[in-house]
């Protein structure tokens, strides 16, 4: 029942609780008439026929009326979400829910042209056999690196044989003359403050640059945290003095577990 009225109260829009004033389409679908007005909508989600004008006063109260510490299941539950969420709680849990659709990562942060649309499960496969990503939670490579031209790029890191999964982000800014890279966990912020990444790069056995970072989730964009620096970054004359003897940048990284730090970095 509970969950029959999570989805009665929810906006077709932003799919959070709908927020006054609500208004209707001619059939009589509600949704927020912040959301039609922000996002210019004209056809209702839901039927595709005509938004009115006609304001839902009596859902307004309903939804104002509401106990504050009602909990109600994740709109994911018939996807195998276990979740039991409060109004204020649903909106954050929802767009980080492991059970959302994901689309392309290499689409959103590379711009790369892919149309794939797929589930969690199904992430590792895509990015394996349609991008060719190949990467572990701890790797030891020498990278090519060109700083000729602006480029992105992302990878699928499985942790575990799959346990977990991270996004691999690097970046090359010509106009800031800058590199980066990030690790992002798959799933909900309050799962990702579990992990950290270390991220080295060495020239020869003296010279290294180091960094050491708490892993943020895959739904904040990168490049605020490339903004912000919580992530690794050069300068391209830094960088260039790394390279070795073949001008390439000799790299390694390993993601661990906070409560799990001494079994996994062994």
């Amino acid at each position: 029942m509970a969950h029959q009225l999570d989805r009665v109260i929810m906006c077709p829009i932003c799919l959070d609780t709908m927020t006054k004033p609500i208004i209707q389409c001619q059939t009589g679908h509600s949704m927020c008439g912040d959301c039609i007005k922000d996002n210019l909508v004209t056809s209702c989600p839901q039927c595709r026929g005509p938004i009115s004008k006609t304001r839902n006063y009596q859902l307004e109260q309903i939804i104002e009326n509401m106990p504050k510490d009602l909990k109600s299941p994740c709109f994911f539950a018939d996807k195998g979400c276990k979740y039991m969420l409060l109004p204020t709680e649903k909106a954050d849990h929802e767009v980080e829910c492991k059970n959302r659709k994901f689309l392309c990562e290499g689409r959103k942060f590379a711009k790369w042209k892919c149309e794939w649309f797929g589930n969690y499960t199904d992430l590792e496969q895509h990015f394996k056999q349609v991008h060719g990503s190949d990467m572990e939670y701890k790797m030891q490579t020498d990278m090519d690196v060109n700083l000729d031209k602006d480029f992105k790029d992302v990878k699928i890191i499985s942790f575990f044989n799959g346990a977990q999964y991270f996004w691999y982000k690097f970046m090359v800014d010509v106009s800031q003359q800058r590199v980066f890279w990030v690790f992002q966990f798959i799933g909900p912020k309050k799962q990702a403050k579990n992990y950290y990444y270390e991220f080295e790069i060495s020239n020869g056995p003296i010279r290294k640059f180091k960094v050491t970072e708490v892993c943020e989730n895959d739904v904040v964009k990168a490049e605020d945290l490339f903004r912000d620096e919580k992530c690794v970054t050069l300068t391209f004359n830094s960088l260039k003095s790394y390279l070795n003897d073949k001008g390439k940048l000799p790299i390694k990284f390993r993601i661990m577990a906070m409560r799990k730090h001494n079994e996994v970095s062994k």
